[in-house]
């Protein structure tokens, strides 16, 4: 049968876990990811929500010439910051649930 003792320490912990999980994602939100490219031409933040916060663009980069160019760098800024953002945010909620960041056969749980 049922063991209710068990399943009321279950739920404790399941609360905790959610309340970590929370505490963990109002730290992502204050977590600044910085991403430069092309030497400084481009500076892209980002929190590790992956939302972006701010983007620099080196003037000398906003003229047609550079089109192709500056497409490129902020791709790349782009890019990089959303791989940097996904690792920051696998390791805090790992962190916060006890939970490995990959479990076999589930993928990327974060």
């Amino acid at each position: 049968m049922f063991n209710f003792g068990n399943l009321g320490e279950m739920m404790k912990q399941l609360k905790n876990m959610q309340e970590n999980m929370e505490k963990a994602k109002e730290e992502l939100r204050n977590e600044k990811i910085v991403v430069e490219v092309g030497g400084g031409m481009i500076k892209l933040i980002t929190n590790g929500m992956g939302e972006v916060i701010d983007l620099e663009i080196d003037k000398s980069m906003l003229n047609e010439e550079n089109y192709e160019v500056l497409k490129e760098l902020l791709v790349a800024a782009i890019n990089e910051a959303n791989t940097r953002s996904k690792e920051v945010l696998a390791e805090k909620m790992a962190k916060a649930t006890g939970l490995p960041t990959n479990l076999p056969g589930m993928g990327n749980l974060f």
